[in-house]
C-alpha cells in the first residue's frame, strides 16, 4: 500500500469524524449557541466548518494517491465518505473495491459495505438492494458471521420475519459469544426491534435516592428531558415541564430530567429552588447523553409503553411551547388523553 495514501487516509478519517460530529451538533442545535454549552461557540467553526473542509481536502488527496489494487482501503474510504453524507461517492468506492478485490473475503467485505450504505438510506427500494448485497457477501464468504446478522436486519425491515430469524440463527451458530449475540437474540425474540427505534436501557439513582430504570417503567410512557442549569432555554422550560406533570397522571406518564451539570451543588440548589418534584438525575460524565445521542440542550425524548422512541424534540421553539409540542404525541399515545 502507498504509505502517503495510508497517511492521508488516517488524517481524513480523523478529520471526518471531527467534522461530521461538529456538523451534526450545529445542525441539531436550533437554540442559539448559549444553549449548547460554554465551549460550543469557540469550537463550532473549527469542527463544523474548517475541519470539515480539511477532511474533504484530505479525501481528495487520498483519492489521487490511492493504490488501485487496495480493495480494503477503498472499503474504508467508502465507509468514511458515507459518514460524511456522500452516498454516491461511497458506493462508487465500493464498486472500485469489488473491481480490485483479489480474494473472496475482500469481495464479501465490499458487498457488505455496499449493503450497509444502502440500508442506511432508509428507503424501501434501497433495502431490497441491501438485501441482495448481503446475500452476495454471504455467497462469497458464508462462514463470516456479520453479513448474516446484517441480512437479518434488512429482512426484518422488509417484514420478512421468518427468513430473518433463519439468518439470526445462523449468525448465532457461527458467533454464539460475539459482542452482538445479545442483540441478535433480542431480535430473534422480537423482530420489531429492527423496524422500530427502541430506547436503550438505563438505570439511575435520582436526587432522592430512588432507583429508576427503563425496564422498571415498562407499561408507562416516559419523557426524558436532557438539560443543564447553564442552558437558558432549559431554565425557561421548567414551568412548562411542571405543567406537563400536572396534565398527565404520573402513573401513566413519567418525566425524568437528566442534567449535564458538572457542579452538583449548583444543580441541587436549582432543582430545590424551582421545586422540580419529578425524577431528577445528574449525568456529569455524559453516559446517558451518549447512549441517547444527545448533542444539544434541551432535548426531549418520548418513549412509549413498549420502549419505542416515538418523538425526539431538539431545542426551544419560541412559537410553540414544550407541552404543545409533546401534546399531540402524548394525546395519541395515552388512552386518557391527559387531564383537561
Amino acid at each position: 500500500m502507498n504509505k502517503s495514501w495510508h497517511r492521508n487516509m488516517v488524517i481524513a478519517m480523523l478529520l471526518a469524524a471531527a467534522g461530521f460530529a461538529g456538523a451534526q451538533v450545529q445542525e441539531q442545535g436550533g437554540t442559539g449557541d448559549a444553549a449548547l454549552g460554554p465551549d460550543y461557540q469557540q469550537g463550532k467553526s473549527a469542527l463544523a466548518a474548517e475541519k470539515y473542509e480539511e477532511a474533504l481536502k484530505a479525501f481528495k488527496k487520498a483519492n489521487k494517491l490511492q493504490n488501485d489494487g487496495c480493495s480494503p482501503c477503498l472499503v474504508e474510504m467508502a465507509y468514511a465518505m458515507a459518514k460524511l453524507g456522500d452516498t454516491k461517492g461511497a458506493l462508487n468506492n465500493t464498486e472500485k473495491a469489488l473491481a480490485t478485490a483479489k480474494t473472496n473475503e475482500q469481495r464479501a467485505e465490499a458487498h457488505a459495505m455496499r449493503g450497509d450504505i444502502l440500508l442506511g438510506e432508509n428507503d424501501e427500494k434501497k433495502r431490497v438492494e441491501a438485501e441482495a448485497e448481503y446475500r452476495a457477501a454471504i455467497q462469497q464468504n458464508p462462514q463470516t458471521p456479520e453479513p448474516h446478522l446484517k441480512l437479518a436486519i434488512a429482512l426484518f425491515k422488509e417484514v420478512k420475519d421468518t427468513e430473518g430469524k433463519d439468518e439470526i440463527k445462523e449468525y448465532l451458530r457461527l458467533a454464539p459469544d460475539s459482542k452482538y449475540a445479545g442483540y441478535a437474540r433480542a431480535l430473534l425474540q422480537n423482530p420489531r426491534r429492527a423496524r422500530e427505534e427502541y430506547a436503550p436501557e438505563f438505570s439511575v439513582t435520582t436526587i432522592r435516592g430512588e432507583t429508576v430504570s427503563l425496564n422498571g417503567l415498562a407499561g408507562k410512557f416516559v419523557v426524558l428531558d436532557f438539560w443543564a442549569t447553564w442552558c437558558p432555554p432549559c431554565r425557561a422550560s421548567v414551568g412548562e415541564l411542571k405543567e406537563l406533570t400536572r396534565k398527565y397522571p404520573r402513573d401513566r406518564v413519567v418525566l425524568i430530567s437528566v442534567s449535564a451539570d458538572k457542579e452538583e451543588d449548583k444543580w441541587r440548589d436549582f432543582v430545590a429552588k424551582k421545586e422540580m418534584d419529578w425524577h431528577q438525575y445528574r449525568d456529569p460524565a455524559g453516559t446517558i447523553q451518549r447512549t441517547y445521542g444527545i448533542h444539544a440542550f434541551p432535548t426531549y425524548i418520548v418513549i412509549d409503553t413498549e420502549g419505542i422512541i416515538r418523538q425526539r424534540i431538539v431545542g426551544e421553539n419560541p412559537q410553540q411551547s414544550i407541552v404543545a409540542r409533546l401534546k399531540s404525541t402524548l394525546a395519541t399515545l395515552t388512552a386518557d388523553k391527559g387531564k383537561a
